[in-house]
């Protein structure tokens, strides 16, 4: 499975908090707070120039 990511919305790392703060999980540091105003990929975001791939070993 391959997710082609433009906005943090649409990361699978990226974590929704119940306030709908958002935290990224690939960050450094570790679940850096995502700024509300961010329409795409955050500055400090590792995935920005990069691919991933994610696997599903469920099936």
């Amino acid at each position: 499975m391959i997710f082609v990511v433009k906005k943090c919305l649409d990361c699978p790392f990226c974590n929704t908090l119940e306030n709908r703060d958002m935290q990224c999980n690939v960050s450094t540091p570790p679940k850096r707070a995502i700024p509300a105003e961010t329409k795409l990929t955050p500055s400090f975001c590792p995935l920005r120039r990069e691919q991933a791939i994610v696997r599903s070993f469920e099936e």
